[in-house]
């Protein structure tokens, strides 16, 4: 909102907690007739067009089947809801309505993976034949005992739909769609992870395309460095991504690897002599951060009706796999397809 004022207003601030409402709106030089604690009366009575939507998990669908039927456009974070039922009722609200539903994935949005997707649509790397996924994380080390993440009936699950979500949406966007998933959760901490939330996961994807895939996420990695990344593998290039520790900017590179090792570039030249970093894409992009895009992008949809790339009639596939995934673990593995679902 800072960075770009002419094309997006923050007018308003809701929060549940008054004194997190006030400062935030005092922050953002937003007068007290600005803040409101009722989400119901913001929507009722604020001067908004739309709203961004930053609340747990299992809020999002009534908060955004509500802004609907207020006429108003939604950006709500990842994950888009706790069921496909309620995605399905959020996507058929804002149909009805005539406004725009989007959904903050905003890893579609960094200017890196643009110019990744850019480049593997332009047929130069061949097709993708397989993919890998890892997202591994110590809850602990940033959230205290009884944080609401910890929870799985206000967070929906545990490590799969809160942080593996951001690498399976961004593999679909750059492979495609997945056609089956199997896999199987694991609660290994129940002190702390609790009501189904599970700190452990593991899986297979197979795409539409033929493409298959692994997938491995923890919540409990004690000493763990914080990590998301992923590997493509395409017939002529090997694409791996890791984000630097502790912050979301990413660096995607055709086999990115920093190692200097003169014997290894002797020995293996055509493994570790030849790696290109990715340049950011920032054609069509109005700012270094995907978290301002996705927020700009939204706001144009809402102005034009134009179609985000990321709106719940696509992210609802990207949900799929999650509840695949989880489906798949109560079947004691067995593969679930995402069109039964």
């Amino acid at each position: 909102f800072r960075e770009h004022p002419g094309a997006i207003r923050l007018a308003a601030v809701c929060d549940t907690n008054p004194a997190a409402a006030r400062a935030r709106a005092a922050d953002m030089g937003l007068p007290e007739s600005a803040v409101y604690t009722d989400p119901m009366k913001m929507l009722r009575d604020a001067p908004i067009d739309a709203v961004d939507l930053c609340t747990t998990h299992a809020s999002h669908a009534e908060l955004t089947v509500a802004a609907a039927h207020a006429g108003k456009h939604v950006l709500v974070e990842k994950p888009m809801a706790c069921s496909m039922a309620e995605c399905r009722a959020m996507i058929d609200a804002h149909a009805k309505a005539g406004t725009t539903l989007m959904v903050a994935q905003m890893q579609r949005f960094e200017p890196r993976y643009v110019a990744l997707k850019r480049l593997i649509d332009s047929g130069q790397i061949g097709r993708i034949n397989a993919v890998r996924l890892d997202a591994m994380q110590n809850l602990r080390a940033y959230m205290p005992p009884g944080h609401w993440l910890y929870d799985g009936k206000i967070a929906g699950g545990g490590i799969v739909i809160s942080v593996m979500i951001h690498r399976i949406d961004l593999l679909r966007y750059l492979v495609g769609d997945v056609r089956s998933v199997a896999g199987v959760c694991r609660t290994v901490d129940p002190q702390a992870f609790i009501n189904g939330a599970e700190d452990f996961a593991a899986g297979t994807l197979e795409f539409e395309n033929g493409a298959i895939g692994d997938l491995f996420g923890t919540y409990f990695g004690p000493t763990c460095p914080y990590g998301e990344s992923f590997t493509l593998f395409a017939d002529k290039a090997t694409l791996h991504a890791i984000p630097p520790i502790g912050t979301y900017n990413t660096e995607a590179s055709i086999s990115h690897l920093d190692n200097t090792r003169s014997d290894l570039k002797d020995k293996w030249g055509d493994v570790y002599g030849n790696w290109q970093s990715i340049s950011p894409e920032q054609a069509g992009l109005s700012s270094s951060t995907g978290f301002s895009n996705q927020l700009l992008r939204c706001a144009d949809g809402c102005r034009t009706g134009e179609r985000p790339i990321t709106d719940g009639r696509d992210n609802i596939r990207s949900m799929a796999v999650v509840f695949a995934l989880y489906e798949s673990s109560r079947r004691g593995g067995a593969p679930v397809q995402l069109d039964s679902l």
